[in-house]
């Protein structure tokens, strides 16, 4: 087994760490709904190798924008955090998600980590446990903004992003 951290520190050991993608496990992909202790709800759809989502945790919402190779997904991140003047506080990072399932039980998790503005570590852990047979929601805005209104069934449609990548 390969290690899911490759350090590529230099001589010197000034390089930050370099995150390098594994294999997918067999049965995984990151579109789904999440449960994070530290980021709550979490909703991501994926399209190929993009992924665009959201999280809502009591006075803050986020939203994800990223690409997977195998089990790595590299994002980043902006968070609008309710103050008590009504005036959301904002923030924006980077970060990693490695895809992995326990080996003990079958359960699909996330393991990560964030960082502020250009850096993708050091601002703490980002994990989540991803919840069985529950289709992802994301709020018109993080989809497109443009709602398919009365058409007939839910289509899901995980192909209707492509009109734009951008969610910032």
């Amino acid at each position: 087994m390969s290690l899911a951290l490759a350090l590529g520190t230099a001589a010197c050991g000034s390089k930050a760490p370099e995150i390098v993608a594994g294999k997918m496990p067999e049965g995984g992909n990151f579109h789904g709904v999440y449960f994070s202790p530290q980021y709550g709800e979490m909703n991501m759809v994926q399209n190929g190798s993009a992924i665009i989502g959201e999280y809502k945790q009591e006075m803050r919402t986020g939203k994800i924008q990223g690409e997977a190779t195998g089990d790595l997904m590299k994002f980043e991140w902006i968070e609008r955090k309710a103050l008590v003047s009504n005036r959301a506080q904002e923030t924006r990072g980077h970060g990693y998600f490695r895809y992995i399932v326990d080996p003990a039980n079958g359960d699909h998790i996330l393991k990560g980590e964030w960082g502020l503005g250009d850096a993708q570590l050091g601002g703490g852990p980002w994990n989540a446990y991803k919840a069985k047979n529950k289709e992802p929601k994301l709020s018109q805005e993080t989809s497109g903004g443009e709602s398919s209104g009365d058409s007939e069934g839910s289509d899901n449609s995980s192909d209707s992003s492509e009109e734009s990548d951008e969610l910032f």
